[in-house]
């Protein structure tokens, strides 16, 4: 609810699903925020999103430079969109994969991941209705390949998660990322300590 806290500290209701809190289901579904419905929610969601007509494994990141070219997979989903929050993420280093640093904000509070769905309330949390966040290249010659998640500060993940934004505003977001001075970057073992 901390992450509900945050973001709506305006807002007197929230619904919170029932959430396990097993380690398989934190890893397999993640938790999203939306606002499907008359409050803000929060649901598990499962990670990677496969249409019915999708002939591969589901896809757990959506590319913004795919969002803003129009892609097949993801037209149908700019619409419904839903925050994935956390306290950081971790980021590889080059080419050796298990190089990498932890990134979180450098306030120390909770951070927003854009992210698209097909799940509607009612719905099953499968495949063809999970989860996928936005991530964008990265522009840093040692990290060529690699993407990172598109993390929106407090106003504009109000503004991505409300059904009333026109989706071409939503990609705006989405394109504005925060200033990387805004987070801490350590490496991942000092994580792990």
């Amino acid at each position: 609810m901390d992450y509900m806290t945050a973001l709506f500290s305006n807002v007197g209701r929230t619904r919170q699903a029932s959430i396990a809190r097993d380690d398989d289901a934190i890893n397999a579904r993640p938790l999203a925020i939306h606002c499907f419905g008359d409050t803000p929610a929060m649901d598990r969601f499962h990670w990677g999103y496969a249409p019915s007509w999708w002939k591969r494994h589901p896809v757990m990141n959506a590319r913004l430079a795919a969002l803003l070219r129009g892609s097949a997979v993801w037209r149908p989903l700019l619409g419904q969109r839903v925050l994935v929050p956390a306290d950081g993420w971790y980021q590889p280093i080059g080419a050796d994969p298990t190089a990498s640093r932890y990134i979180r904000s450098l306030d120390g509070k909770p951070i927003y991941i854009a992210a698209l769905t097909a799940w509607r309330p009612g719905n099953q949390h499968g495949e063809q209705d999970g989860l996928a966040i936005v991530t964008d290249d990265i522009a840093d010659a040692r990290s060529a390949g690699h993407v990172r998640p598109v993390v929106l500060p407090v106003q504009a993940a109000l503004a991505w998660v409300d059904p009333s934004t026109p989706i071409i505003n939503a990609l705006e977001l989405a394109c504005t990322p925060w200033m990387e001075s805004t987070f801490q970057w350590q490496p991942a073992t000092a994580t792990l300590q």
